[in-house]
């Protein structure tokens, strides 16, 4: 009897993995413990995937919080990266300010971002107390011929507003 030979073609049935992006909270306090992005594939794949993230809105990268990349190691369906919160000396609590997370890139395993934009929202609220001011004079006393004295208003802490200071008297 002769040996036969088959020749047998396995086709891949799955869809490329797709990324989705979330967030463990969408508010956090400038001077707050960290959140946590993770990037979600709809399904493992051969080899890691780097999800890269870019911040925008009235918040600030590197200045207003930190962030990195996100990469899904091969053969499992998410990643995460922490979101860090970061205090600064500036009174700001009239208006909290926005950092909007999207992808701006995959790459690996043949994933693509879901044909859904990725963006979150987080909204960093101010942690600073609101300044007082205190008033120091240059001289206790003056005379009645003229003398000049300096008086001083200090804030506590910077304001992202002016502050006015009322004399009367």
């Amino acid at each position: 009897s002769t040996a036969q030979q088959v020749s047998i073609t396995i086709a891949d049935n799955d869809s490329a993995p797709t990324v989705t992006l979330a967030t463990s909270s969408t508010s956090a306090t400038e001077d707050g413990n960290d959140l946590t992005l993770t990037g979600t594939l709809s399904i493992a794949t051969y080899e890691d995937v780097s999800i890269t993230l870019e911040g925008s809105g009235t918040a600030t990268d590197d200045t207003d919080y930190a962030m990195g990349n996100i990469t899904v190691s091969a053969g499992i369906t998410s990643g995460t990266t922490a979101f860090n919160p970061t205090p600064d000396d500036l009174f700001d609590a009239a208006s909290s300010e926005t950092a909007t997370i999207d992808i701006t890139n995959v790459s690996g395993g043949g994933a693509t971002e879901n044909s859904t934009p990725q963006q979150i929202s987080i909204t960093l609220a101010d942690s600073d107390s609101s300044p007082t001011v205190t008033i120091a004079s240059s001289a206790s006393s003056v005379s009645e011929d003229g003398s000049n004295l300096t008086i001083t208003a200090t804030a506590s802490v910077a304001s992202y507003a002016d502050i006015s200071v009322v004399i009367d008297g």
